[in-house]
């Protein structure tokens, strides 16, 4: 049996510091959704596609690679995709 539990909030709430806690005590996989649209944000980016091109964003999705790790550590080329690629 397998579930999904999401938390929402604003940032800087701690939506991240309660799924790490709670990930850890219930042995949970814990993916975290904002490091994973910073980097396709990244890859959008590098690959000057306009956010209204539907088209061209989900060619991008369907090839885009993403490495996690175990440390809630996002990877994209290479390229760590965490709060510091984050625009202020």
């Amino acid at each position: 049996m397998s579930f999904v539990v999401a938390i929402d909030g604003p940032a800087g709430s701690g939506k991240g510091t309660i799924t790490k806690l709670v990930g850890e005590k219930l042995r949970l996989v814990n993916i975290d959704t904002g490091a994973t649209f910073r980097c396709v944000a990244l890859n959008m980016l590098k690959e000057n596609i306009n956010i209204e091109d539907e088209e061209k964003i989900e060619e991008m999705l369907k090839n885009i690679k993403i490495e996690m790790t175990e440390k809630r550590r996002s990877f994209f080329k290479r390229r760590r995709c965490n709060q510091k690629n984050k625009r202020k």
